[in-house]
């Protein structure tokens, strides 16, 4: 949450739009704008996101813009918490995830499963079949916030940094993840540990 939504939290706390929810969606609705005039010509902006954006892709981006918009009032790991299990529940409408999880894995296991975007049930089971020692790595580290003095409600320990973002996770898990959810976080369990030896967890950071 700390690196997705930080800058933009302090540049609105920063102006007039604080307890506006209205201007930040604004952004968004700008923001989403510019990136298909990012194109060199408008028509192939329109296209972008009519060939090249899968449908679900597009569809849950526009539609999560009422969530993260109630970023003047509330902090980054809350909105973040919220667009969770605002997912959580969409993908528990189609199959039988169950009531949002509120164990020391349910952030883990949210953040898994908006990750693959595709057989949610298939990653929870993929997920509970897992070590133990890659259950407990990728619950620690994906509850990570970026935040000094920010939990999700799931994990209330103090928190330690540096979070680390793995930012072609998201990718790994749809390709990869798609035929082989299991090895695939496993893979991922391993590269946090591995980069862990590289920037140890401290409670100072």
């Amino acid at each position: 949450p700390g690196i997705l939504f930080g800058a933009l939290r302090r540049a609105i706390k920063g102006g007039q739009a604080t307890k506006k929810s209205q201007d930040v969606a604004f952004y968004f609705v700008h923001w989403f704008a510019d990136l298909a005039g990012a194109e060199p010509f408008p028509m192939q902006g329109c296209e972008k996101f009519v060939l090249k954006f899968p449908l679900p892709v597009l569809t849950n981006f526009i539609d999560s813009f009422p969530v993260v918009w109630n970023l003047g009032p509330k902090t980054e790991t809350q909105v973040y918490q919220d667009y969770l299990e605002w997912r959580w529940g969409r993908a528990a409408s189609e199959c039988s995830l169950g009531p949002v999880p509120s164990d020391p894995f349910g952030v883990a296991k949210m953040r898994l499963v908006v990750m693959s975007q595709g057989d949610a049930l298939e990653v929870l089971r993929s997920f509970s079949d897992l070590p133990p020692r890659d259950q407990e790595t990728l619950a620690e580290e994906l509850s990570l916030t970026g935040c000094c003095d920010q939990s999700f409600s799931q994990n209330q320990q103090k928190q330690r940094g540096p979070a680390i973002l793995l930012y072609y996770g998201p990718a790994l898990m749809q390709k990869a993840g798609s035929a082989d959810p299991y090895n695939t976080m496993r893979i991922i369990a391993e590269i946090f540990r591995t980069a862990r030896q590289l920037w140890p967890l401290s409670e100072d950071k």
